[in-house]
This record gives C-alpha cells, sequence and structure tokens, in this order.
C-alpha cells in the first residue's frame, strides 16, 4: 500500500510558503496604509513641533535679544553689594521657556513669546507695579524700569517688553525664601486629626 500526501499548496516549496510566514507592513498608520493617521497626544504635537524647530530661522529670531537682556540682568546682579555668591543666569533658559510657551508656529511669537500679560496673569502686576519697591530695586536694573514700570500694553505688544518682563518676574519670583511665598492652594483650612494605628 502505497500513502500518498498532498501538498496543501502544490508547486510551492515548504521553504517558500507565504501563507506560514506573517505578512508585514511597514505602514500601519497614514497614507496607503489603509489606516487613519495616528492621533498625537498633544505632549507628542508639542515635541513635534520643536523637532521641527531645529534649523528653522523663525524659531531663532529673538537669540540676540535674549543674549543682550540675560548678560543686563547677570552684570546687575553679579555687581550688587547686596547680593551674596550670585550665579549668573543662561540665556538658554530663557530661550527653552520661550520654546516652550509659544513657539514661532503660534501667533503670541510675535507679540508675548514668554505669555507674560496674557489675560488673567498677576505675574504682570508684579513687574509694572512693583509691590515691594526696595526688593524690585534690587533685584531689577533702574535702566530696565522705563521698559516695565506702568508699561503694561507695551509688555502684552512687543516681544522684546515681553521677554524683558519674564526675565524680571522670574528673577523676582527666584529671590523669594520660603517664608515669602503665598500659596493660593485652599480657602478652607483642614485640621486632620492622627489617631492611634494611623501610619
Amino acid at each position: 500500500m502505497v500513502n500518498r500526501t498532498a501538498s496543501a499548496h502544490k508547486g510551492i516549496p515548504t521553504t517558500e510558503n507565504p501563507r506560514e510566514r506573517p505578512q508585514v507592513n511597514t505602514r500601519t498608520t497614514g497614507k496607503g496604509s489603509g489606516h487613519p493617521p495616528k492621533k498625537l497626544s498633544p505632549l507628542d504635537e508639542w515635541k513635534a513641533g520643536r523637532e521641527k524647530a531645529i534649523g528653522n530661522p523663525d524659531w531663532y529670531i529673538y537669540d540676540n535679544t535674549i543674549r543682550k537682556l540675560v548678560s543686563e540682568i547677570n552684570r546687575h546682579l553679579s555687581t550688587s553689594k547686596n547680593i551674596e555668591k550670585y550665579k549668573p543666569l543662561d540665556w538658554k533658559l530663557i530661550k527653552a521657556m520661550i520654546w516652550t510657551e509659544t513657539g514661532a508656529a503660534v501667533t503670541a511669537w510675535k507679540t508675548r513669546p514668554i505669555q507674560i500679560g496674557n489675560t488673567g496673569d498677576e505675574g504682570i502686576k508684579e513687574v509694572v507695579i512693583p509691590a515691594r519697591p526696595r526688593k524690585y530695586n534690587i533685584i531689577i536694573p533702574k535702566t530696565w524700569n522705563t521698559y516695565l514700570i506702568n508699561k503694561t500694553d507695551l509688555i502684552r505688544s512687543n516681544p522684546e517688553y515681553n521677554i524683558r518682563a519674564g526675565i524680571a518676574l522670574l528673577m523676582i519670583k527666584m529671590s523669594e525664601t520660603e517664608k515669602d511665598k503665598i500659596v493660593y492652594d485652599n480657602e478652607n483650612e483642614d485640621t486632620y486629626e492622627v489617631v492611634e494605628g494611623d501610619r
């Protein structure tokens, strides 16, 4: 008696059987894949935008302004007799703040790149109407007063004024000790009682 086995796929060598190998489509989403483009999370969209910024001249237009302003604040604070061991501000930190707050693809990039002065922003008040003039005068160079004091409209519409105000606010906030800081967390005072057995 002769046993015959029929080849499942006559004429195709077993080593080349395409049905046993998984089909791989390198295009899993987007054009040509048959699937809609994958929706990015807001964070991934933001990251993708920053990756496209590298080498795009629109993203570098404020570099000289930032360098100039940071140099002015560093010179002022490093020569102040009221401040000990001042560590100079790195201009790239301000650039990173601007790239984070807006970016060249956003309309506000041309007016409020650092976003101080947006509707509801309380920080602008600390710069245009200093609540603590003595402290303000120690931290902020006197030459900046003509660009900051009572200049709300210009801070909201002129990018150099906006960047200067953002740097001023940053330096004011950085100078505060923990006891100076006001935290608006919860207007209700909560009392907690620890009883035996709590950890």
